[in-house]
C-alpha cells in the first residue's frame, strides 16, 4: 500500500488569501501550498499594499478592512486564472489604477463576462475585447444588483461573492445561464463562513446578504488537495494496487472528491476513514458520466479510461476549452498518439481503449494537469516521455518527487 499526503488545496488557499486581505486584522493560514498560482496571488496582494508574513507553511495576512490605496500598479498573474479573476474583482476596491496582465495563454482566456458585471456597479474597467489585460480605475462604485453569465468559469461568480461583504447588503448577484463547477462556488461560500460571513442564495441562482456583515480575521488550516490526489488515485486504479490518501474528507466541498466516486463506479473499492480514504484498484470498466461539476479531474479520468474495458463517454465539459490549454483537444491529441481511439465534440470526449499501446512523446501544452495526468501512462506503457515536465509547478511543484515514491512503492 502507498501512503500519500497531498499538499494543501490551492483553491481553498487563494479564496482564504483574498478574504484575509479584505478582513480587518491578522489572519493565519496553515498548511499553505506554495505553487505558482498561490505565489502569484501573494505577490498581487502585496502590490495592493497587503502586509504578508511567511513562516514555513504558515501565512500571516494583515487585512486592510476592504480598503486599498495604491495610486498605480501593474500585477502579472502568469496563467493563474483564479488569481487573475479574483484580483479583477478585488481591484475595484483600490483607490487607484490597477493593470492586470498575464502570460500569452492568459490573454486568450475570457474575462469579458466578469468585466461587464463589474461595469454594472459603475466601475471604470476595460478589457481587451473581453480578454486580458484588464485596466481598473477603482475606488468608486455603486453597490447594486448585478447579473453575471458564468458559463465560461465559475470563478467569475466566486470573484463577485468574495467582495460581497465589503459592498454590503445592497449588492446582489444574479446568475444568468448554467453554472459549471458548482462545488467551487460552494467552497467559496464555505470559506466566507470561515471568515464570519454567511451569504444567502436561492438555488445557487441569486446571492445576497440579509444584513451588512463584516469579515472577521480567521485562523484556518487549508484542506488537503483533492485535485492533486487524482493522479495518485488513478495510478493505483490502473495498477490494481491500494493507496491511502490522508487529509481528505468525504463531505468536503472540493470538486475533485467526485473523482474517487467515479473510480468506484468504474470498479475500484473505496473505504472512507476519519480524515483519510483508501482505494483499491480492481478491473476497470468504461462508463458514461457528466463531469461538469468536476472538470479538473477529467484529464486523469480520460487517461484511466484507456486502461478500462469498454468505451468511456465524458459529457458536459465545455469549459475545459478555456483552461490552461484547450484540454478537450489536448487530451484527444495525446491519447491518440498512444493508440487509443478518441472522438471529441465541443463538450464531450469519447474514449475507446486499444488492446495495445505504443510509447510517445506527450505534449503538455504547458498545462500542469495534462503533464500530471499523462504521467499515469508511464506506469503501463514503457517509454512514454513528458515534454516540459516542470509545468507542474503551477499547482504542485513536488509532483514528480511524490510520483517517483509511488513508483518505488509499487515497483514500476
Amino acid at each position: 500500500m502507498f501512503n500519500f499526503t497531498p499538499p494543501g488545496s490551492k483553491s481553498h488557499a487563494n479564496r482564504s488569501l483574498v478574504l484575509a486581505a479584505l478582513a480587518n486584522g491578522k489572519s493565519i493560514l496553515k498548511n499553505f501550498p506554495f505553487c505558482e498560482d498561490t505565489i502569484y496571488m501573494l505577490n498581487g496582494l502585496k502590490k495592493l499594499g497587503v502586509k504578508i508574513e511567511i513562516e514555513n507553511d504558515t501565512i500571516i495576512v494583515n487585512g486592510k478592512d476592504g480598503k486599498f490605496s495604491i495610486p498605480q500598479t501593474k500585477i502579472y498573474c502568469g496563467n493563474a486564472g483564479t488569481t487573475f479573476r479574483f484580483l479583477t474583482a478585488l481591484s475595484i476596491l483600490n483607490d487607484g489604477e490597477v493593470i492586470l496582465t498575464g502570460s500569452k495563454r492568459m490573454t486568450q482566456r475570457p474575462i469579458g463576462e466578469l468585466v461587464e458585471a463589474l461595469k454594472q456597479l459603475n466601475v471604470k474597467i476595460e478589457s481587451t475585447n473581453g480578454f486580458p489585460p484588464v485596466k481598473i480605475s477603482g475606488g468608486e462604485f455603486n453597490p447594486s444588483k448585478v447579473e453575471i453569465n458564468s458559463k465560461v468559469s465559475s470563478q467569475f461568480l466566486s470573484a463577485l461573492l468574495l467582495i460581497m461583504p465589503v459592498l454590503g447588503k445592497n449588492f446582489e448577484v444574479e446568475l444568468k445561464g448554467y453554472l459549471p463547477s458548482l462545488p467551487y462556488v460552494k467552497m467559496t461560500l464555505q470559506t466566507l463562513k470561515q471568515f464570519g460571513v454567511n451569504v444567502s442564495h436561492k438555488n445557487f441562482k441569486k446571492f445576497y446578504l440579509t444584513k451588512d456583515l463584516k469579515l472577521k480575521p480567521a485562523e484556518i488550516i487549508i484542506e488537503s488537495d483533492a485535485s492533486s490526489s487524482t493522479y495518485f488515485f488513478g495510478s493505483a486504479a490502473i495498477l490494481k494496487k491500494t493507496i491511502k490518501v490522508n487529509g481528505l474528507n468525504k463531505n468536503s466541498t472540493q470538486a475533485d472528491i467526485k473523482f474517487i466516486k467515479v473510480l468506484e463506479k468504474m470498479g475500484c473499492s473505496i473505504e472512507w476513514g476519519k480524515n483519510y480514504v483508501k482505494l483499491k484498484g480492481k478491473k476497470l470498466k468504461g462508463i458514461s458520466i457528466d463531469m461538469n461539476d468536476a472538470p479538473d479531474s477529467v484529464p486523469a479520468l480520460a487517461v484511466v479510461a484507456i486502461f478500462a474495458e469498454g468505451k468511456t463517454l465524458i459529457r458536459n465539459i465545455e469549459n475545459l476549452r478555456y483552461k490552461e490549454s484547450d484540454r478537450i483537444s489536448a487530451i484527444a491529441n495525446e491519447l491518440k498518439k498512444l493508440g487509443a481511439t478518441v472522438n471529441q465534440g465541443f463538450n464531450y470526449l469519447e474514449i475507446i481503449p486499444s488492446k495495445q499501446y505504443s510509447p510517445a512523446v506527450i505534449n503538455t501544452y504547458n498545462d500542469h494537469r495534462i503533464a500530471m495526468s499523462f504521467a499515469i501512462t508511464q506506469l503501463k506503457i514503457p517509454g512514454v516521455k513528458i515534454k516540459n515536465p516542470d509545468c507542474v509547478k503551477k499547482s504542485y511543484p513536488n509532483f514528480w518527487l511524490e510520483f517517483n515514491k509511488l513508483r518505488e512503492a509499487y515497483k514500476v
